[in-house]
């Protein structure tokens, strides 16, 4: 299993043990502090470009993969999110790279939760953005329909065949209308997204992500959707590796709710809420600083040997 280059600078390939394509993008500095980023959904192996130029300042290494059926990487029928990690072990030999931190974006997040779980031996920190929470231990009964109007954990509980039936539409509908999409994107987001939005619109990259996501088959981004909406097949508590969760305050797609949660359940977690601040946050180049000097002090610090408990909690 040899990683291959692809015409796209940064993209690369990999053919797995079962014989499937495994996209990815290695960026940031290549001699760097390794880090796994799973991208949101909608979303793609693009968004690692989103943090090359200051993950190069601070020499991290950012490794984003396409999830199987989006973009470049080949559809896996069946697919729970216990596979992520396997994938994510797979990309890691045949890089050698043996430790890594995993970080999440939204739908990424329950896949660094997986990668936690899975690969314990492995990760030594993981980091949650305005990333979903596990549903069957979630008190409330969570949307019908998220703000975005992909699927939510109650119409994944009530129909699968419904789900795939209503991504199948956003899909679509985003395909024939991607001008609409996006308008509705930005009528949706908070003043702070719109903000970061308008300045990335000039260089074409934010939609290019979505695109790459929403031209894929829908088949792939329901079984996506689908893989973090039901059962993990392992429970928060079970997870010992220290997470660091981040939430914008003002989030119209991720409630609160979602990162309060993980943080009660998860038994090594420091949860910051931030003010003013919305979905898009890690897009920003501000905060990017913030969070890998963050990284940096705990892998330095010694920080990200697993907790006995959640006393090392700090919402600011």
């Amino acid at each position: 299993m040899t990683p291959s280059n692809t015409p796209r600078e940064n993209d690369r390939t990999l053919v797995l043990a079962d014989g499937r394509r495994l996209a990815y993008t290695d960026c940031g500095d290549p001699e760097g502090t390794p880090v796994f980023f799973a991208h949101g959904m909608p979303g793609s192996r693009l968004e690692g470009y989103f943090f090359d130029t200051l993950a190069r300042a601070h020499r991290f290494r950012i490794i984003t993969v396409d999830r199987p059926g989006i973009g470049r990487s080949e559809f896996q029928a069946g697919r729970t999110l216990r596979d992520y990690p396997r994938d994510i072990e797979q990309l890691a030999d045949a890089l050698g790279i043996d430790r890594f931190t995993h970080m999440g974006w939204s739908s990424g997040g329950s896949r660094t939760l997986a990668c936690c779980h899975g690969l314990a031996d492995r990760v030594e920190l993981g980091v949650c953005l305005s990333g979903y929470t596990h549903f069957p231990e979630y008190p409330g009964n969570g949307r019908l329909l998220e703000a975005t109007h992909w699927p939510g954990p109650a119409m994944a509980k009530l129909s699968p065949r419904l789900v795939r039936v209503a991504v199948c539409l956003v899909a679509w509908l985003s395909r024939v209308q991607p001008g609409l999409y996006m308008r509705s994107a930005r009528q949706i987001a908070s003043v702070h997204d719109r903000e970061l939005l308008q300045s990335l619109a000039g260089d074409g990259r934010f939609r290019a992500d979505q695109l790459e996501c929403l031209n894929s088959r829908c088949r792939a981004i329901a079984t996506d959707l689908l893989t973090e909406l039901g059962d993990w097949g392992f429970r928060l508590g079970d997870v010992r590796t220290p997470v660091l969760i981040y939430q914008g305050a003002d989030d119209p797609f991720v409630p609160v709710d979602y990162a309060r949660h993980l943080d009660d359940k998860l038994p090594a977690s420091e949860l910051t809420l931030m003010t003013d601040t919305g979905h898009l946050y890690p897009l920003s180049g501000v905060f990017q600083e913030r969070l890998f000097t963050h990284i940096r002090q705990m892998l330095l610090n010694g920080r990200t040997r697993p907790f006995t408990d959640n006393s090392s909690r700090n919402a600011s």
